[in-house]
């Protein structure tokens, strides 16, 4: 039942909520839930039972007169008193929301097992905690000398009286009342240093806090007048702190003074609340260290003055100025302290110069000194923190690793492959700019152009404190925040003598919110270099009048081309061909694709990598004088040629035409995996709701089994590239084989743990279901002809695992992500063509037909052959039974300017781009409506949003963003399957737990942001959502393994070689080759710890080392950010790169790959002992364990697979007893402390 309320006071949903809370429970009525709009005096409540609606009308409802005549404008009929208002109560006459029942339902359900959760904890629900505080000081923690005690300088202060409340997830100054407030997340608490003499709270933070001022606005209401709004707008300071601007990036240490009477029962609350870890110290005040008020500010412009005088500091190369700077810069050190180590530095350069030596230090040993800053908190001693005793560090103790040749410049120890170079980075947030780097990345078409310059190029990334995107509220002005952005880009960036101007950014840096930067340089030619010099020698652009259309092209020279293949050195010509269109010309069916012949085709593979090579792949994704798109072989083409559709792939003159770029080759089949669009898109086109349901229980089934089964579990590992490169998958099994379980090392459980959970929550909350019938290719045309219209030509590697064979004709579906128009997803017919069909020669891709009114790729959200890959699927259960016609939206025509764009326009482009990047919004609205409407995907509401969608992918070429007024409104109630996902608990190993506690805070945030309410939904989605329980299978599948009772699994590890090798009586000391094993440990876990910190979100507080071992980082909240993805996914290649790179250095030590005699065998063999042995050394017995990073423990797992490959592969080579050399497994080998026997079977 639903009740209707009216006459209300001037009060909030909140407020009318509480003041219904005493007249139901007096009803002991709990089930119920009330709206009201905003500005209005009514509201509606209503009720799961309707028997509780009619008890609470009998009480508060409106009294007839006895005349009939109404009630409702007389007060005496009114019993029910809100806020001291008597207020009309009667039943509603609207239909009651199907979607509010389920939601009602669902609350119910939820509550229950909430309630049964604290029944089985014993323990309340914590509420918030509110305090006043009389003032607010923003500083730094120091030690004035060198054994005094820690202090805070307050470098700003304000007497200004406000609230303070303590949340779930957030400490809170400040409120609508004071006109501001001050947002400190927990997991940006250093530490929480309670002072009880003076009253004080202390927060030492990682980043800055969220400021917000609430702002007055004029708008028109319906009655075209003029009314005053009031809003939160967010801020790059706080306003009430004066000259908050100058210290805010990084004076990160805020005290507050508590005026509450009773403090210590105060603080008493919130140590029990355990919502952050609490510190009782009395830091010494300002008034006891006579520091003056300007100390940081002043010595920030000494600091700052002496980087840019180039006559400063000469000996001191360029990337230990950046370095230093962002030491200062980042929070790490003082700019007094910066200025001395700069002089340390420079002096300590001076002096090796004298004798004739080298550096003393090195990027990477300045990168490690970073790491072991800690913050100025109690219990951090004040040598921690002085420069004089951290130049020795670097000095004394430098680690002088070498991957082999020699180094690209004296600052760095260590070489990269070709195809990367060092970028240095630049993060800007809504109050600093952080520095970072320099790190290895993958070359682009500039950076393989200036190779010997790339220190003058910056990667610059913009987002919110926490290194992600800048969170969109309709309720929250973030105008400027974007005008600081601006400004940066405008102005440029001042690191050391180098100023640093916006340069350009790729497409997928602009989704990433990330640009180039640039600072002039003289080349070797002793011509001067700028940013428009560069961009001219790119190509000409001044005929390209859309801002956002000319940085798309200039973009091209930004994508990633981890190869080059050089054409003109090579002899490959190059050929134009027409583009390949409709009988109309109003279709373009070769759109973006080109063509190579089989000899040029061969001469390119030289150029990849060995694992790329022996793929020999078909298709590449090419740049190369401003062209872009595909090529595929055509192996009709005679001689060295490549052919250029010019109309479809010229995006713009260029004559720099020596070099091709390679983005990407066709080197495998990429397996399918269904997600939400999808799924919903062929629920509505009728494929069997069971076909979904029984792909999902077999994923839930090998999930299951992956940490039972131990063969289940390598496949698992192998099929998701877990530290393939040293062979840890097989590793595990070849433990089992040897009766040793790998869940007995907490470390190798982490991993797999990791990679199961990771799964199951995509299965979850993502719906990503695999598809063993389906496959994800490059697309290409057939430019033979033969396939007719509305037909396909599939090709692909049949070895991969879980990819089924395909069948010789019939119907397939074919789509693209992302989906979210009905007609996305089409029904096509696989042709095979003939014996001698150039065809039969490509691998790895879908070939679409050139013939029909309408190229099939243009059909799938809008498709072409540039680069695109689509998703086909053949099996017969998921044919549906009524397909749709796909899209035709019109052609956006962009506005263009009267005069050629500049980088102004380029940078108003980059910042309204962000501003209105709602493209995840609109996904997410469509996916809720298609699941609220009956019709799905068809309803009107869809199809408007699937259009906005497609107008906001356009959008960052043509300039023309989406108004987040014209999307449809949301539903009041959201499906069950958009819930947010369970948070982790992660600790220092890496072992992960699902973190029981309630994740709905109950706190108003006071932002207007809307508390999503969920139903449950009856469509295959929500069915799917359900039927993955992630917390039963987590407990009952994945954690339930209990250590084995025992000795160390590596004790038994270590006995392995010692008992072969005197068992079969060989010449074999591991102690030979201790100190070079010594060495690989270091250089293995310092690249390990220097990946921890690079990709992190957040410079000082590195991701675990499991995730860095695994290739992917988790998300502590739910499902991973797009920032985490992408950062994985550069994650997985570098420690790819580190791992084949230590194996190497294990197994070729002398890297020259010399023959396989006995003798190099064994030094190999012995090399891989030692350094197993070291990698089982604790941190408190190793060497030089004042410069190692300590703490890790997957070097001995790299160690370990190595020595037992090296010991078949040794004993295999040595005749035994007069026989012949043995090839099997070691048999009847007794090792470890509990004696088994042990059998080591062949890789």
């Amino acid at each position: 039942m639903e009740v209707f309320l009216a006459r209300l006071p001037p009060i909030d949903e909140d407020q009318l909520r509480k003041e219904l809370k005493p007249h139901l429970e007096a009803l002991s009525i709990s089930e119920y839930y009330c709206s009201k709009p905003r500005g209005k005096d009514i509201a509606w409540v209503r009720f799961v039972d309707a028997s509780d609606g009619s008890r609470f009308l009998q009480r508060h409802g409106e009294l007839l007169p006895s005349d009939g005549r109404s009630a409702f404008l007389r007060a005496s009929s009114r019993r029910l008193l809100i806020a001291n208002s008597l207020v009309v109560a009667k039943e509603s006459n609207r239909q009651l929301d199907e979607k509010f029942l389920d939601h009602l339902k669902l609350e119910q359900k939820r509550r229950a097992e909430k309630a049964q959760k604290a029944d089985r904890k014993n323990q309340p629900a914590a509420a918030s905690s509110s305090f006043t505080v009389s003032s607010v000081a923003c500083g730094k923690n120091i030690f004035v000398q060198k054994d005094s005690q820690l202090s805070f300088v307050s470098q700003t202060s304000t007497s200004t009286s406000c609230c303070a409340k303590i949340t779930r997830r957030a400490l809170i100054v400040g409120s609508d009342a004071d006109g501001f407030r001050i947002d400190i997340p927990y997991n940006i608490i250093q530490d929480f240093i309670v002072a009880w003499q003076c009253q004080k709270i202390t927060l030492v933070l990682t980043e800055a806090p969220r400021f917000y001022e609430i702002v007055k606005s004029q708008t028109v209401d319906a009655n075209y007048e003029l009314m005053e709004k009031r809003g939160w707008a967010r801020e790059t300071h706080f306003a009430k702190l004066p000259g908050h601007t100058r210290c805010v990036p990084q004076c990160l240490v805020y005290q507050f003074q508590v005026a509450d009477q009773d403090f210590e029962q105060l603080v008493r609350r919130w140590t029990n609340q355990k919502y952050v870890s609490i510190t009782r110290y009395d830091l010494l005040a300002e008034p006891y260290t006579g520091i003056p008020d300007d100390f940081y500010a002043s010595w920030m412009k000494v600091f700052e003055s002496e980087l840019k005088d180039p006559t400063r500091h000469r000996g001191l190369p360029f990337p230990f100025l950046f370095q230093v700077q962002g030491l200062v810069w980042n929070n790490y050190l003082h700019p007094s302290d910066g200025h001395r180590m700069l002089e340390g530095m420079a002096g300590a350069i001076r002096v090796c110069r004298a004798k004739g030596a080298g550096l003393p230090f090195s990027v990477e040993s300045m990168k490690r000194l970073r790491q072991r800053i800690p913050y100025p908190c109690p219990g951090v001693e004040p040598g921690q923190l002085d420069v004089s005793e951290l130049l020795e560090i670097i000095l004394n103790k430098e680690i002088i690793p070498s991957k082999g040749g020699t180094p690209q410049s004296e600052c760095y120890r260590t070489t990269l492959p070709s195809h990367q170079a060092w970028v240095m980075r630049a993060i800007v947030t809504p109050t600093r700019i952080l520095l970072d780097g320099p790190d290895p990345e993958s070359k682009n078409q500039i950076l393989r152009k200036y190779s010997h310059y790339a220190d003058y190029f910056l990667r610059c990334s913009f987002c919110d404190e926490d290194g992600q995107d800048l969170a969109f509220n309709p309720n929250v002005l973030n105008d400027r925040i974007y005008d600081r952005y601006k400004e940066v880009m405008r102005a440029g960036i001042q690191i050391a003598d180098r100023r640093y101007m916006f340069l350009g950014f790729s497409h997928s840096s602009l989704r990433a919110h990330s640009v180039w930067f640039m600072a002039p340089f003289m080349d070797d030619k002793w011509g001067l270099q700028s940013c428009s010099s560069v961009i001219r020698g790119l190509g000409d652009f001044d005929a390209i009048r859309v801002p956002a259309k000319c940085a798309a092209r200039i973009g091209q020279a930004f994508s990633e081309t981890p190869f080059s293949v050089p054409v003109s050195s090579l002899g490959i010509g190059s050929r134009s061909i027409p583009d390949v269109k409709s009988k109309d010309g109003s279709r373009v069916f070769s759109d973006g694709v080109g063509t190579i012949s089989a000899e040029a085709m061969e001469l390119f593979w030289e150029y990849l990598p060995p694992q790329l090579k022996t793929t020999a792949p078909t298709c590449f994704q090419i740049r190369w004088a401003g062209a872009k798109g595909m090529i595929a072989l055509d192996s009709s083409l005679k001689g060295k040629v490549f052919c250029i559709r010019n109309e479809s792939m010229r995006k713009f003159i260029s004559s720099d035409v020596a070099e091709m770029g390679i983005c990407d080759t066709s080197s495998r089949p990429l397996r399918l995996w269904l997600n939400r669009p999808m799924i919903k898109i062929l629920e509505d086109m009728g494929t069997n709701p069971e076909w979904f349901l029984e792909l999902q229980k077999k994923e839930l089934e090998n999930l299951r089994a992956v940490t039972v089964d131990i063969a289940k579990t390598s496949v698992f590992l192998r099929q998701q590239s877990i530290a393939t490169p040293m062979g840890f998958p097989s590793f595990l099994k070849h433990l089992d084989g040897i009766d040793i379980d790998y869940r007995d090392d907490d470390f190798m459980r982490a991993v797999v743990e990791n990679t199961v959970l990771r799964e199951l929550r995509s299965l979850r909350h993502k719906a990503r279901i695999p598809v063993n019938k389906g496959v994800t290719l490059f697309g290409i045309m057939d430019e033979t002809g033969f396939l007719k219209e509305n037909e396909v030509y599939i090709t692909f590697d049949k070895s991969q695992e879980k990819i089924s064979r395909l069948p010789r004709e019939g119907p397939v579906l074919v789509t693209r992500s992302p989906a979210l128009h009905p007609g996305d997803i089409q029904l096509v017919q696989l042709a095979r063509p003939p014996k001698d069909s150039p065809l039969w020669d490509l691998q790895n891709c879908i070939v679409f037909s050139q013939h029909g009114e309408r190229d099939v790729p243009s059909k799938l959200s809008g498709g072409d052959l540039d680069g695109d890959i689509y998703n086909v699927i053949w099996d017969s259960e998921a044919m549906p039974k009524k397909p749709f016609d796909p899209a035709d939206y019109p052609r956006v025509t962009a506005p263009t300017l009267d005069r050629p764009v500049t980088s102004r326009d380029i940078i108003d482009f980059f910042i309204n781009f962000m501003k209105t990047d709602i493209l995840g919004l609109i996904a997410t609205r469509h996916v809720t409506m298609a699941d609220y409407n009956t019709e799905g995907t068809l309803s009107s509401e869809c199809l408007d949003l699937a259009e906005l969608h497609s107008t906001a992918v356009d959008s960052s070429k043509t300039g023309i963003p989406v108004d987040n007024r014209s999307l449809p409104k949301a539903p009041r109630y959201r499906p069950d399957f958009l819930s947010p996902a369970t948070p982790l608990k992660v600790y220092d190993i890496g072992q992960v737990e699902l973190n029981e506690e309630d994740d709905d805070d109950g706190d108003d945030d006071g932002m207007g942001v809307v508390k999503h309410r969920y139903y449950e939904s009856k469509k295959i989605l929500g069915r799917l959502y359900r039927s993955v329980d992630e917390k039963k299978i987590w407990a009952e599948d994945v954690k339930q393994h209990d250590r084995a009772e025992g000795g160390d699994i590596w004790e038994e590890l270590l006995s392995i070689p010692k008992t072969l090798v005197w068992k079969n009586k060989l010449d074999v000391d591991y102690k030979r080759q201790t100190d070079k094993a010594w060495e690989i440990r270091n250089m293995y876990e310092s690249s390990v710890s220097d990946l921890m910190y690079q990709f992190s979100e957040n410079p000082r507080r590195p991701i675990s080392e499991v995730e860095v071992f695994c290739g992917f980082i988790l998300d502590r909240h739910g499902k991973q950010t797009r920032r985490q993805r992408d950062l994985s996914s550069k994650l997985r290649e570098e420690i790819d790169r580190t791992m084949s790179w230590i194996v190497k250095m294990m197994q070729d030590p002398e890297g020259d790959e010399g023959e396989d005699s006995v003798s190099r065998q064994k030094g190999v063999l012995e090399l891989c002992w030692a350094c197993l042995v070291v990698g089982c050394v604790d941190d408190n017995e190793r060497m030089n364990s004042e410069y190692t990073v300590g703490g890790l423990r997957s070097f001995r797992i790299l160690a370990a697979g190595c020595v037992f490959k090296q010991l078949e592969l040794f004993l295999s080579m040595i005749p035994q007893d007069g026989k012949e050399p043995a090839t099997g497994g070691f048999v009847g080998v007794r090792g470890g402390s509990g004696g088994k026997k042990v059998t080591l079977p062949l890789r």
